[in-house]
């Protein structure tokens, strides 16, 4: 991968990590609650809640990190592009100038 690429990479995957840490923490929070109060009948809504909730928001996350990668990459492919046209653009004024 190249330079941006890197960059969006590795700040995506913190992002990543924090959101899925969050969650976690959220929901196993939500859940000792309920344990402390003894009555499960919430539990047997708040799992299934937990157990769409939490793959669903770590696939969007996957799939919108991977779009920002993408981009970063196409970046960084036309910064070489536009190298080597300015390479070209050198090369056709020397050659106008002979």
């Amino acid at each position: 991968m190249y330079s941006e690429a890197n960059k969006e990479k590795k700040f995506t995957e913190q992002i990543e990590k924090w959101i899925m840490y969050f969650l976690y923490v959220l929901f196993g929070g939500l859940f000792f609650l309920i344990s402390l109060q003894g009555s499960w009948s919430e539990a047997v809504i708040l799992l299934p809640v937990a157990a769409f909730t939490i793959p669903l928001t770590k696939w969007g996350m996957r799939w919108q990190n991977e779009r920002y990668i993408r981009s970063a990459q196409n970046q960084d492919d036309l910064k070489i592009v536009m190298a080597k046209l300015e390479e070209i653009e050198v090369r056709i004024l020397k050659l106008e100038e002979k």
